[in-house]
């Protein structure tokens, strides 16, 4: 059996989570580190049983994407997902200036980049399911938060490998420092949803720009309705 798992999406929509549920299978082989963004550009074929994650805004063109799933045949893409609005207000408020010691704002902190960021990242998608549709399975992040061993049964059905209870226990294994320190052994369903209470979540952060969160709500709005959540 020849199997290559990425899990690919724009950041901030559980791709750090599903990783680390994934590489509890004893099976898979995690790159050391957890991101590799060099995935689409080095144009080689991948070793079998090859685990790990790339954000969409690290591939180049659809060229570079089409000729990685040419090339590696048995890849398949676990896409994470997450309602549009907590993607968004955790992009803003996590890239900001001063989280984590930053000292300029992240590309996807600002209004510009965050809509082109999740553009491209819809692009991707379309381009994925529309080309390989067999090989790309959707993951929200909020299934896998309220219901992981189901979820991850559903993973492991999609990759044609038998489940195993490690998979479960996801923040055994969380190697993103920031998200181990944030959530420690457990998984926060305060999470899910924080788009309705805006005023008070992230400390506050959002209570005096509420009129770029509405701009925001508005631009997200058809992408909400295509993933399937709830305006």
């Amino acid at each position: 059996m020849f199997l290559q798992i990425i899990i690919l999406s724009a950041g901030r929509s559980g791709t750090n989570l599903v990783l680390e549920c994934v590489s509890g299978h004893s099976l898979l082989t995690p790159t050391e580190f957890p991101e590799d963004k060099h995935l689409f550009l080095r144009n080689i074929k991948y070793p079998n049983y090859y685990l790990t994650k790339c954000d969409t805004v690290y591939i180049p063109s659809c060229e570079y994407f089409h000729n990685f799933m040419q090339k590696n045949k048995y890849a398949n893409i676990l896409w994470t997902l997450r309602h549009p609005y907590d993607w968004c207000l955790s992009k803003l408020y996590r890239g900001r200036v001063g989280n984590n010691g930053r000292v300029k704002p992240a590309d996807d902190a600002h209004y510009d980049g965050l809509m082109l960021d999740m553009k491209c990242m819809y692009e991707y998608l379309k381009t994925a399911e529309l080309n390989y549709p067999f090989r790309i399975l959707r993951v929200k992040m909020e299934d896998i938060i309220l219901d992981i061993e189901k979820e991850c049964k559903r993973i492991c059905k999609f990759l044609c490998i038998p489940y195993q209870e490690e998979m479960s226990r996801p923040w055994e294994r969380m190697r993103h420092i920031g998200k181990r320190e944030r959530y420690g052994n457990k998984l926060d369903t305060s999470q899910i949803a924080l788009y309705k209470n805006i005023e008070t979540i992230y400390d506050g952060y959002f209570s005096n720009k509420l009129d770029l969160v509405e701009k925001v709500f508005e631009q997200m709005n058809p992408l909400v309705k295509e993933l399937g959540y709830v305006i």
